[in-house]
């Protein structure tokens, strides 16, 4: 009754509303001319390359390379743009036209396509050039590794650098970094990639805190998923922090990758998860005792993991999780299994001190975004995170730091219509059993309610989803022309017309 009480609750609320040497990090503007670059001898090549529009100069990107992407105000007419450039050769061609500097014009309007400059030799030996010209209102991020060739690993970091291209037109330089692939099913089946990026050095990101660890995730399943799953727990009154993230177009190697959304990654860190770091010699209490990353997740893929006792949980070691000594794996794994030894107490008629063990506040926030977005990667489980800190530390002096759920992590799979009910999963089974626990979710829910539907803190979450549908429409439409994921089977039409409708739909109905 308290669930279909909970969904039409919040359907009301919805109706109403190179190498890795640092280079320091430097703003340009992308309208001035670079420095002139020197043409090598070959004879059959070009540079400084840019388009004018409205009298400004446009220049790729990343210029490094053959492939050239250039990034245009959102809105510029495309098919017929003048193009600047300078070159060695005896021919500049575009399909058997000759081309002149600051005169020809050119159709830039088939981005997947693009427009092939062909500069030729007087021997006749050439180069192509592939250059595309993109309209956005989006930051651009471009990563350039230092060696050529595809990145097919999740554990190998590649040196690279990065840098982003403003909204306002001017470039970041935010120097070397490491990339490598990361994710499961999206890096293993489908051919665009997610990627992790660890900075040589703290930088702060698109007004995001510094730090060095970053993530740029694919958004194949769908584009706004993660940033409503990212939102619903910003606004749940015991998540501390959820992971702030902001939509960009992505350049790998000056080719064009499409729309992904750059967020923080979660860590241990003062502007994240803020909790105590675990050193390979805290194997005495009170220090063995946090803090813990953990993960539930049915792949079961990391080096430190066990199956719960209670509930055949896959629990894994995010943090710590390259080195975890037996202290500290086995005191973890006993906190779960103590903790779930006390929640099958629940409905039993036996006493259950499972709130010695689990921080019922947060347990209760997390459900209740599970429902708002009916996240069916936690049911699973998938990527469900959960806390520990160290007693006394991350907890009042004298007593214990309890397991925390939270927050939500890349779940594509959001307002689902499968067959499922998250008030049966796992732990939650017993939780709702327990009058405490439910009238702890009954009361939590009035200031989920009110951050939903918009108040001095918040707009509403109607009104957000909008304001970013908004903002990624044009993106979001042209990453399907370019990947060609215009459906995605049994979940649907991928458009961000039909997701946020979908969402609407949800809330209203």
């Amino acid at each position: 009754m308290f669930r279909r009480l909970f969904t039409i609750a919040v359907a009301a609320a919805m109706l109403l509303a190179c190498t890795r040497d640092e280079i320091p990090q430097k703003e340009l503007t992308v309208h001035d001319k670079p420095q002139r670059a020197a043409i090598p001898e070959s004879g059959r090549d070009m540079v400084d390359f840019c388009v004018v529009v409205d009298g400004k100069e446009y220049y790729a990107i990343d210029a490094e390379g053959t492939d050239l992407s250039i990034f245009v105000p959102e809105g510029t007419k495309l098919n017929k743009l003048v193009a600047k450039f300078r070159h060695n050769a005896a021919s500049v061609t575009v399909n058997g036209v000759e081309q002149v500097s600051g005169k020809t014009v050119n159709n830039f309007s088939n981005f997947v396509q693009g427009v092939d400059y062909r500069v030729e030799a007087p021997n006749g030996k050439g180069r192509d050039y592939y250059v595309r010209v993109l309209d956005t209102r989006l930051p651009v991020v471009s990563v350039r590794t230092a060696t050529s060739g595809n990145i097919t690993s999740k554990k190998v970091w590649r040196d690279a650098s990065i840098k982003i291209q403003n909204p306002d037109g001017t470039i970041t330089m935010l120097g070397a970094t490491g990339i490598r692939g990361r994710g499961n099913w999206t890096w293993q089946y489908y051919p665009k990639k997610p990627y992790a990026l660890k900075l040589d050095s703290r930088k702060p990101v698109l007004g995001m805190p510094a730090h060095k660890k970053w993530v740029l995730l694919a958004l194949w399943q769908g584009f706004i998923g993660n940033a409503m799953a990212f939102e619903a727990t910003r606004r749940a009154p015991s998540m501390e922090w959820a992971p702030r993230a902001e939509f960009v177009e992505m350049v790998l190697n000056g080719k064009f990758q499409g729309l992904y959304y750059l967020t923080e990654q979660i860590k241990k860190d003062e502007n994240r998860m803020d909790i105590a770091e675990l050193k390979p010699e805290d194997v005495s209490y009170p220090a063995v005792s946090g803090g813990y990353l953990l993960e539930y997740d049915q792949l079961y893929d990391e080096k430190y993991q066990f199956k719960s006792s209670g509930f055949d949980l896959p629990v894994l070691l995010k943090s710590p999780k390259d080195t975890v000594p037996d202290a500290q794996f086995n005191y973890i794994r006993k906190y779960i299994n103590d903790m779930e030894a006390e929640i099958l107490k629940i409905g039993t008629g036996q006493e259950s001190h499972y709130a010695d063990y689990l921080d019922i506040n947060s347990f209760a926030d997390y459900w209740m975004v599970l429902e708002s977005v009916n996240n069916y990667e936690a049911w699973k489980p998938r990527s469900v995170k959960m806390s520990k800190g160290r007693d006394g530390v991350d907890s009042p002096v004298g007593t214990v730091s309890k397991l925390k759920a939270g927050p939500l992590w890349d779940q594509e799979w959001f307002l689902e219509d499968k067959e499922f009910n998250s008030m049966d999963m796992y732990y939650y089974h017993y939780l709702f059993q327990d009058p405490v626990f439910v009238q702890t979710v009954k009361e939590r829910w009035k200031v989920y309610r009110s951050n939903i539907l918009g108040n001095g803190s918040y707009p509403s979450l109607v009104e957000y989803m909008d304001g970013f549908v908004s903002q990624i429409t044009y993106s979001a439409d042209r990453d399907v022309a370019f990947w060609g994921n215009s459906s995605r089977g049994e979940y649907g039409d991928l458009t961000i017309g039909f997701e946020a409708n979908r969402v609407h739909q949800k809330f209203v109905d």
